[in-house]
């Protein structure tokens, strides 16, 4: 996947062909200016991408998420602060006692491994696919989904794109 940055339209790393898609980041010049010269509001830019993003600990908690990550999980800011993403994608094991991330069926979660490898060595990932079983009432579908991840200063942003729901 090709990002450009969400302020010059620069390009910040090429993506594997020239048929990638695009994300949309911060150049290494416009973040310092952001966060030096212009003071920094994280939920303006978060609300700059184009996608679904939420920005995680190692963990795998909600520390931030722009409005289209809002609308994705149709839950308001207050209830998506602190929160593990299982929990907010409503996964079916996130209901289990144990609950996310801890359950027999977590060391498989695409998500969570997704963002610990990236938390671990750094790498980012680019469209991953992903399913989550999730809990629609007292029935359970399947969200199909592309996961990307990417590693700045001790967090990750997590991007999730939802391809279908069956």
């Amino acid at each position: 996947m090709k990002t450009i940055c969400s302020f010059f339209n620069s390009v910040i790393s090429e993506g594997t062909s020239p048929d990638d898609r695009a994300s949309h980041g911060v150049c290494n010049s416009c973040y310092s200016k952001i966060m030096t010269e212009h003071g920094f509001n994280l939920q303006k830019f978060l609300n700059l991408l184009d996608a679904p993003v939420f920005l995680v600990d190692k963990d795998v908690n909600v520390l931030a998420a722009n409005t289209l990550a809002f609308a994705a999980v149709s839950k308001p800011i207050d209830k998506i602060k602190g929160q593990l993403c299982g929990d907010l994608l409503e996964c079916v094991n996130a209901f289990l006692p144990a609950g996310c991330g801890k359950t027999p069926s977590c060391p498989d979660c695409t998500i969570r491994n997704s963002v610990n490898e990236t938390y671990r060595t750094g790498t980012q990932i680019t469209r991953r696919p992903a399913d989550v079983t999730r809990k629609n009432g007292d029935a359970e579908e399947t969200a199909h989904l592309l996961i990307s991840t990417r590693k700045d200063n001790g967090i990750v942003l997590l991007q999730l794109e939802f391809l279908a729901v069956a």
